[in-house]
């Protein structure tokens, strides 16, 4: 595992979660000049985002997901419910490692194939894309056992180095038993 310090960034749940489940990009305003190794941290439940939870696509998924939980039909509603009071999702914490492969405005993105720049995909995330953002190209999304717990920040940002240490960590002792 290469020794730099990777950056980090807060997603609001559900989406930090529906990335974890398939989703392959994030929307952003900005634009992510960062590729590579980027850790994803899920924000704190007070910062949940009503958006996402309405989102069919998060709702899909999430069904989809409860209903493969052994013993699911028994779990407090709480629980099975998307919403900021499940417990089967992390908050607050770092929560996966993904690949950043690129980033490209919505507008390259809708463009017919004929008109795309040199290295986009024509209609490569419309089910997931926003007008009007940047979507950021994830991919090989690996999920922690256990999420570390840290506050997060604004913008990409580095990780205090317990929590760095803790999820490399975490991450050496799976590939150890993959």
């Amino acid at each position: 595992m290469r020794s730099e310090r990777w950056p980090a960034l807060t997603i609001r749940q559900p989406w930090e979660w529906a990335i974890e489940y398939g989703k392959p990009v994030e929307n952003r305003s900005w634009e992510m000049k960062h590729r590579g190794p980027l850790w994803l941290h899920a924000g704190a439940r007070s910062r949940w985002d009503p958006a996402g939870e309405a989102n069919p696509l998060v709702r899909l998924e999430w069904e989809q997901h409860v209903r493969r939980i052994p013993g699911w039909p028994g779990l407090p509603s709480s629980d099975v419910e998307l919403g900021r009071k499940t417990t089967l999702m992390p908050f607050g914490a770092v929560s996966a490692l993904a690949e950043v492969t690129g980033c490209h405005h919505s507008d390259e993105c809708m463009l017919p194939a004929s008109a795309v720049p040199s290295g986009v995909n024509a209609g490569c995330c419309p089910s997931w894309a926003f007008r009007g953002q940047w979507h950021i190209e994830l991919a090989d999304v690996r999920s922690l056992r256990d999420p570390v717990p840290c506050k997060g920040m604004l913008g990409l940002w580095r990780l205090p180095e317990a929590v760095e240490k803790a999820v490399r960590a975490q991450l050496s002792e799976d590939e150890g038993h993959g």
